[in-house]
């Protein structure tokens, strides 16, 4: 990953699939909903490792686990279809890039959605890493959803250690179900090793016998703190399984929790259709995985999205991040490139696609864009959920003038926007760089000072930014960058 701020010889093109919606909220009402990509969903073990004093590895978090976090509402007219792209502009002018939002609107609202019923399988790690409060982390998680259950869901509960148990087959979620369901998550006790693939196998093997019959949303739940062997294919491994129930139309859904866990996994999730990853690393992480927003992780609402992105004449792209399918396709510094995404989720949250662009040095042009530029075209291409068959939808961008947003504090500096997601993205990028930044200076590859010097400058705009739109996630990010600064100063011995 290349800094996106400092590095315009490497030209930056930076994209992250964001969650939901496209503010609708100004277009269709307070309750419209929006989308998300599948994968990470947080950058809670990086998280994590900064606030026990740690500096996280680039291996330790993703991007769009990052963006997931945040409600980035991009404007556009209403939508009328499942899904309805959107596209705005940020111009940084202190190095002449132009950051590109592309998101997703939806015509569900929160008055119209109704979740599917659930055919749903559990798989927990009862192993003896599993002891202590994450256990109990854990039967909290489990007692949570439960709380989310209705009589038309059906659960079955596996438990896992160095073999597999099924403690309840397939049960239909009325009031003596549940409450067999709840009794079973009491009694759950830890000790032994970790057999991930015997777990997950056996609740697959509960939901698979009623995945054909339609109507309900077919889905697995692993909840551990394991790091498995995510190198296979074969059907016999954790990867594979994954994978192939995926394709059958099971989705998989990884809760994580404790340090122990690598980001492998939530990388594991973004390439399997119908993957998510969680981690819950307080009951405050449980309390938000569990409110109405599960929903939404189990509504997947197309598959197979792929982006293809043209450059206007005079700009060109380099690198993609936060795309969780970045086929390569494109080399960088030309016009275009191909990413994309396995699911797009339902989400509370407004999100979408950011890009960097830079001008074409062959020009001789290093201006800014005026209001009317062309910037980008966008081909896209989804399977929606429900429905089958591939939707083909075209977009094209072009710069409005940035008058919509400005930040006085930051001065010739601010970013100027068009809409308020891709303002507080590009601010966003800010924390990709310093967060990139400690990873390059625990792989050696930067010194302390040039590892510092764009966490401290994230952390600055970070609180500018936080104080102009009185957004208390924009504010946990300046606080995580000021840790992840002082953290820094103890060296390498505190990389993670």
């Amino acid at each position: 990953m290349t800094n996106t701020r400092t590095s315009l010889a490497a030209l930056s093109l930076l994209l992250a699939l964001l969650g939901p919606g496209c503010m609708e909220a100004s277009m269709s009402g307070a309750n419209a909903l929006g989308v998300t990509t599948g994968g990470a969903q947080d950058i809670g073990y990086a998280r994590d490792i900064i606030a026990s004093g740690g500096i996280p590895y680039g291996s330790d978090w993703s991007p769009e686990g990052l963006f997931s976090e945040h409600d980035l509402p991009l404007s556009g007219p209403d939508c009328e279809t499942i899904l309805c792209p959107r596209a705005q502009a940020a111009v940084e002018p202190d190095n002449g890039s132009v950051v590109v939002q592309v998101g997703f609107g939806t015509s569900i609202t929160a008055d119209t959605f109704e979740r599917r019923d659930l055919n749903l399988g559990l798989a927990v790690d009862i192993s003896g890493s599993m002891s202590g409060s994450k256990i109990d982390s854990m039967k909290v998680a489990l007692q949570a959803l439960a709380d989310r259950m209705t009589a038309d869901d059906t659960v079955s509960l596996v438990v896992f250690n160095e073999d597999a148990d099924l403690l309840m087959e397939p049960t239909v979620m009325d009031t003596d179900g549940l409450a067999t369901f709840r009794h079973q998550i009491d009694r759950l006790n830890s000790g032994g090793s970790t057999n991930i693939e015997a777990g997950l196998k056996l609740a697959y093997d509960q939901v698979a016998p009623s995945a054909e019959d339609g109507g309900a949303e077919d889905r697995v739940m692993l909840f551990t703190d394991a790091q498995p062997n995510v190198g296979g294919t074969g059907l016999s491994t954790f990867t594979g399984m994954a994978r192939y129930y995926g394709e059958a139309g099971i989705g998989l859904t990884v809760f994580g929790t404790g340090l122990d866990l690598g980001i492998e996994l939530a990388e594991e999730m973004s390439e399997v259709r119908g993957g998510a990853y969680v981690y819950l690393r307080d009951e405050d992480a449980i309390a938000a995985a569990f409110d109405e927003d599960f929903d939404y992780l189990v509504t997947p609402l197309a598959y197979d999205l792929e982006v293809q992105l043209t450059a206007a004449s005079g700009w060109r792209f380099v690198n993609a991040v936060g795309a969780p399918m970045d086929d390569g396709a494109g080399d960088f510094g030309v016009a275009g490139i191909d990413f994309g995404a396995s699911t797009l989720f339902l989400s509370s949250k407004d999100g979408g696609i950011a890009v960097v662009l830079a001008r074409d040095p062959s020009t001789g042009d290093d201006g800014l864009p005026s209001a009317g530029d062309a910037l980008a075209s966008f081909d896209i291409s989804y399977v929606p959920a429900d429905e089958g068959g591939t939707v083909h939808t075209a977009l094209d961008l072009a710069y409005e003038g940035g008058t919509a947003w400005s930040n006085s504090a930051l001065g010739d500096t601010s970013p100027l926007a068009d809409d308020l997601g891709v303002y507080k993205m590009s601010f966003l990028l800010d924390e990709v760089d310093a967060l990139d930044a400690a990873g390059r200076f625990c792989d050696g590859d930067l010194t302390q000072a040039e590892a510092r010097q764009p966490v401290q400058d994230a952390q600055a705009r970070l609180t500018a930014v936080a104080d102009q739109l009185t957004d208390t996630a924009l504010t946990a990010e300046a606080t995580l960058m000021g840790q992840l600064d002082r953290n820094l100063t103890g060296g390498r011995a505190q990389c993670w």
